[in-house]
This record gives structure tokens, C-alpha cells and sequence, in this order.
């Protein structure tokens, strides 16, 4: 191993690995937001009659599975992500590419830069 695991210990691991999923998804719609959007203008509304926004719901699993798949070491795990969510999504994709594909790009991207280092701190650099 090049790089030892730097936290070792299955309590501050589990802090570690809780800590990533919490960072990803508190500040996931703010990044994209931020990097999506300009200034001032707000996202595409939901669908009406929708109890929940979907882009969120579906934004929030996306962390979840991204953060899950680096802590796992399986980063060729997030190109199904990719490719899933693209294929659902082309009908908005379509309609405004720049948002949705530049949504999930930025999403995917907030999801490793949070979960590498994680991942670092708990197994190393192999």
C-alpha cells in the first residue's frame, strides 16, 4: 500500500464514512445550483400534482450510490449511474440539456470529491 489508512478504528471509520454521506447530501443542490444556474434564476418547477420534486429525489440517490461506490472502490459502479440517469432523463435532456446533463455532471463530480477523500482517510491509496 502506498498510503496507509490515515483514520483506523471502526468508530471514527463509521463517523468518516456517515460524515461523507451527510456533506454530499445537505450541500448537493446547493452546488449544482450554484454552478448550474445563473445567478437569480431558478430551477425548472416540478411537475404539478407531485408531492416531492423528482430531480431532487433522483439527485439525492445519485449521492447516495456515488458516495456508496467510491467508499466501495468500485468507481466503474457510477458510469450505470450515468448512463441510467441519462436514459431516464433524455426527455428533459432534450428540452434543456445544459441543466439536466450539466446537473448530473456537477452532481457526480460534488459526489467523488467528496467520497475520495473519505475513502483515503479510511482504506488508503493502493
Amino acid at each position: 500500500m502506498i498510503v496507509e489508512p490515515i483514520v483506523i478504528g471502526g468508530a471514527a471509520q463509521l463517523l468518516v464514512v456517515l460524515g461523507s454521506y451527510l456533506l454530499v447530501l445537505v450541500f448537493s443542490g446547493r452546488v449544482v445550483r450554484y454552478v448550474v444556474l445563473p445567478v437569480g434564476v431558478k430551477p425548472p418547477p416540478a411537475p404539478a400534482g407531485l408531492r416531492f420534486d423528482p430531480s431532487t429525489v433522483i439527485g439525492k440517490c445519485e449521492n447516495v450510490i456515488t458516495v456508496t461506490f467510491v467508499l466501495a472502490g468500485d468507481v466503474a459502479g457510477i458510469a450505470i449511474v450515468f448512463a441510467a440517469k441519462s436514459l431516464v432523463r433524455s426527455p428533459q435532456m432534450r428540452q434543456n440539456a445544459a441543466f439536466y446533463l450539466g446537473g448530473t455532471l456537477v452532481n457526480l463530480v460534488w459526489g467523488l470529491l467528496v467520497a475520495a477523500p473519505a475513502r483515503v482517510l479510511i482504506a488508503g491509496l493502493g
